[in-house]
């Protein structure tokens, strides 16, 4: 039992032993208070719901949209107080807010203190402006009430989570130091053309190497021995983009973040750049995506909703590689397309990932390597070729720019 309650029971005997009329009275209606308060507090957060509205979900860094708290008390009982924090994260701006530190990092709380009528709605408008790349969690909320009297205090959370998506800069090739027209040149390989398999022309004798996926069975079966199909040369190579999300050699070093973010920023915008050319383009990368774990595997396509999976991929990475960046590469290339591109993008370059550039350059696949920082020391490799888009100025630089929505890609985010 609280405090209060011993004291009014207290009062209650003393009365009777009294045999005082007033303090028994005095006893009484002490009592109904107490019971009213009780009743009060028991009932005060039922009917309550706490609502986020967000105008949309999917921005481009430096974008703004309106964020709409909505709180309502669907019952016939008033409210003399209540206080509503929210978990938000720090790395967006949003204002006005009264903000005050959370103990979870990287984390601030909202805190609204209101009183609400019976039935009625309250509505906070906010603004929040997307600073920083990522998948940025708001909630759970709670919220804390009590009766008129400040006896004691009810507390429930509000679980739900709502997640805003914020992509990455989106900047032009030229601010990159990258040529915009044909960045990686006209490549020439021991396969000239990707073929389209949309293209098929006709069937020839199966030779060792040929994939079994291509097997044009109708053909084998009149032929009597194996045959392959044959496609039309395609007129565009696909483009596989592999980001190494790693910047020193060893786990136990951690990561740069300004060069990870320049890493993921120049994979943006070349999947932006191969989008717009109506280039068939994928993304790989050595770490996966949240929720769920996901490993970070979109196979080339040139679908019109590629781009926004390359997007939504680059917004949700972890920043801590899982695994080397040649152990992608010599995996996923065994089954990208005939004819694709791969482009590296990579702050490290180590000899692992040098001698696996080598072998897939002596499969036949075209080669271009985009170094950051200290991976613009490296010795050149025969048959790759090299850019080398800078270091920590040259991040500087880019993000002095404010690339904002007004040079964000046509494609708008859902």
């Amino acid at each position: 039992m609280k405090p209060w309650m011993w004291g009014l029971l207290a009062l209650l005997l003393l009365s009777v032993l009294l045999r005082s009329a007033p303090l028994f009275l005095l006893a009484l209606l002490l009592g109904l208070i107490a019971g009213a308060a009780l009743l009060w507090l028991r009932v005060c957060l039922a009917g309550v719901s706490y609502t986020r509205h967000f105008e949309r979900t999917r921005l481009f860094h430096g974008d703004e949209i309106a964020l709409d708290i909505e709180i309502v008390n669907a019952k016939p009982l008033p409210l003399a107080w209540l206080r509503a924090e929210d978990e938000l994260p720090k790395a967006l701006q949003i204002s006005p807010a009264r903000l005050t530190h959370s103990h979870r990092p990287e984390r601030l709380r909202l805190i609204n203190l209101i009183s609400l009528r019976w039935y009625e709605r309250v509505t906070r408008h906010y603004r929040v402006t997307a600073l920083r790349r990522g998948a940025w969690a708001f909630g759970p909320a709670r919220l804390l009430s009590g009766d008129m009297f400040g006896f004691d205090v009810r507390e429930e959370e509000v679980a739900h989570i709502d997640t805003l998506l914020v992509y990455p800069r989106i900047a032009p090739l030229t601010a990159l130091g990258l040529p915009s027209d044909r960045p990686f040149g006209e490549f020439r390989a021991m396969r000239q053309l990707a073929e389209d398999p949309l293209r098929l022309n006709g069937a020839r004798d199966y030779v060792s190497g040929d994939s079994m996926r291509y097997v044009h069975w109708k053909a084998t079966a009149r032929r009597n021995s194996l045959q392959t199909k044959t496609f039309d040369a395609s007129a565009n190579r696909p483009l596989a983009l592999f980001l190494n999300i790693n910047t020193h050699e060893h786990a136990w070093e951690g990561y740069d973040p300004d060069l990870q973010e320049y890493a993921i920023t120049a994979t943006a915008s070349l999947a932006h750049w191969a989008w717009e050319q109506g280039q068939a383009v994928g993304l790989f990368a050595n770490t996966v995506m949240q929720p769920g774990a996901r490993i970070v595997r979109i196979r080339p396509a040139g679908h019109r909703d590629q781009l926004t999976l390359i997007f939504e991929a680059l917004a949700r990475i972890i920043p801590f590689g899982r695994w080397p960046l040649e152990e992608s590469l010599r995996y996923e290339g065994l089954h990208l397309p005939y004819g694709t591109t791969i482009v590296v993008i990579t702050a490290l370059l180590t000899e692992p990932l040098r001698r696996t550039l080598l072998y897939l350059h002596d499969r036949g696949f075209a080669l271009a390597l985009v170094t950051l920082g200290g991976a613009g020391n490296a010795p050149l490799i025969p048959g790759v070729r090299r850019y080398h888009i800078g270091g920590h100025a040259e991040w500087d630089a880019l993000t002095s720019l404010h690339l904002s929505a007004n040079q964000s890609p046509t494609q708008r985010p859902r």
